[in-house]
């Protein structure tokens, strides 16, 4: 019989792969997840952007990660061993418009986790979910332009780069620029029976 933990993280799961899984998270994750991040945090400090008045690693950004959450038109979910549970990354689809149905795509995974496919099996899913569940119809990705394995991942995915957006966010401390990756789903303009 499962725990009731295990209960909880059952009911929090929204996707199933071959090794991972797609969870919310919940406030009982903070621990798990700073630690991968501090331990990881070489391999992430590059790419990741800055928040005033947020510690990366401590407990203002897993604060900040819970709140702003689908009630800020987000959605988040951590990226989990299928079999152990462990955290080992996490994707966010953010921006959501719900008019135009575009919104933009966000992730990262631990540095122990990083070059073993389970990121492309993770954006396989999240991607497969936003165009189709939330009824997305674009995804967007901002990379910087030195991010070979996000690039080629984004590339192997079926995004397309199509542009670049000057200063997009402040990376330690300076504006950068990113490149604009994007995919598109189906078009849901019109479906339904015919007049």
């Amino acid at each position: 019989m499962a725990s009731p933990r295990e209960r909880s993280f059952e009911a929090r799961v929204v996707a199933r792969g071959r090794r991972i899984v797609l969870a919310a998270p919940c406030e009982q994750d903070e621990e798990e997840l700073l630690s991968l991040r501090r331990a990881s945090w070489d391999f992430l400090a590059p790419w990741e952007l800055d928040i005033t008045g947020v510690d990366p690693l401590g407990p203002s950004w897993f604060a900040r990660y819970l709140r702003v959450g689908p009630q800020h038109r987000r959605e988040r979910w951590l990226v989990r061993m299928r079999r152990s549970g462990r955290i080992c990354g996490s994707i966010t689809i953010g921006e959501i418009e719900p008019g135009a149905r575009r919104a933009t795509l966000g992730y990262w995974i631990g540095a122990k986790y990083a070059r073993r496919g389970l990121m492309s099996e993770a954006l396989t899913l999240a991607v497969a979910r936003a165009l189709g569940e939330l009824g997305l119809r674009e995804l967007h990705a901002y990379v910087l332009p030195e991010n070979v394995a996000s690039r080629g991942l984004l590339a192997k995915l079926g995004f397309t780069r199509n542009g670049v957006a000057r200063g997009y966010r402040r990376i330690r401390g300076e504006e950068r620029d990113h490149e604009r990756w994007t995919i598109s789903g189906p078009n849901r303009e019109g479906s339904g029976s015919p007049d």
